[in-house]
């Protein structure tokens, strides 16, 4: 019997996915900032609460999600929502937003999705499986090794330094930055359309940061670890992230890069 979790998961993030691109499309939304000065839309908490009823009508499982989270006991099973993974991106009309959606009991994710609503690139998978786009198996190319490597835009931060001087000595065949959400580059590796992924986290984040693009990359036979190449706590994690498409693209890059952000 297919895992009926997902399969509802899945209804309730395809039609959030579709009420944000029809806002952005219709160019009917509007933003502030928050605290941190990061921006949020107004249908940040819309698309977060109709997410949270879906799911609370379907399931008696708890629900936690990034724009006023309510106090949970962790203990329990309970679903991590990002409603819109990428703000910036989405305000800006770039095409690199996403929803996250994970299922996690006992400190385990079950269930990850990863949906981007502008290319309609739809990453699942659950516990024990194998990770898909749509209805096609992950990776959909291999890497042998590092090829092209895509990293979070951080100004003046060592990983663009570091990446560059990589570039130059032909180590990397190609960088790229493609901004937005940081769930959507780390699925992209999982497609296989880059061989790793660099990323460095100032704070920790949260279970709806990262949980569900780290099941799918694990399930589809990559990596997430931080720069000694231990797996990160995909909940609860602070500093560096680097996601890999295979073993190989683990620690050649892994060897190329954490001597020079050791430094």
């Amino acid at each position: 019997m297919k895992n009926i979790y997902l399969i509802i998961a899945k209804q309730i993030v395809e039609e959030a996915g579709r009420i944000i691109k029809e806002a952005r499309e219709t160019n009917t939304f509007s933003f502030t900032f928050k605290e941190d000065n990061s921006p949020i839309s107004n249908f940040d908490q819309q698309i977060q609460d109709y997410m949270t009823k879906r799911l609370r009508d379907s399931f008696d499982i708890q629900v936690m999600g990034e724009e006023n989270c309510a106090d949970i006991d962790t203990n329990k099973p309970y679903w991590a929502i990002d409603p819109i993974d990428g703000t910036w991106s989405f305000i800006t009309h770039e095409n690199t937003s996403a929803i996250n959606l994970s299922l996690i009991d006992k400190g385990e994710v079950i269930i990850g999705i990863v949906y981007n609503p502008f290319t309609n690139e739809f990453f699942h998978t659950e516990k024990g499986a194998l990770s898909y786009i749509g209805m096609l198996t992950l990776p959909l190319r291999e890497n042998p090794s590092v090829a092209v490597v895509n990293f979070k835009p951080e100004r003046e931060h060592p990983i663009v330094r570091s990446l560059n001087r990589l570039f130059k000595e032909n180590r990397v065949k190609k960088l790229v930055s493609i901004g937005g959400s940081t769930t959507y580059s780390m699925c992209m590796v999982a497609k296989g359309a880059f061989s790793n992924y660099i990323a460095h986290f100032d704070s920790s984040a949260s279970a709806w940061d990262l949980s569900a693009a780290c099941l799918i990359i694990k399930n589809s036979g990559g990596f997430v670890t931080d720069l000694e190449g231990k797996d990160i706590d995909p909940i609860n994690h602070k500093g560096y992230i680097i996601a890999s498409v295979n073993t190989t693209a683990r620690d050649d890059f892994l060897e190329m890069i954490t001597p020079l952000l050791n430094k």
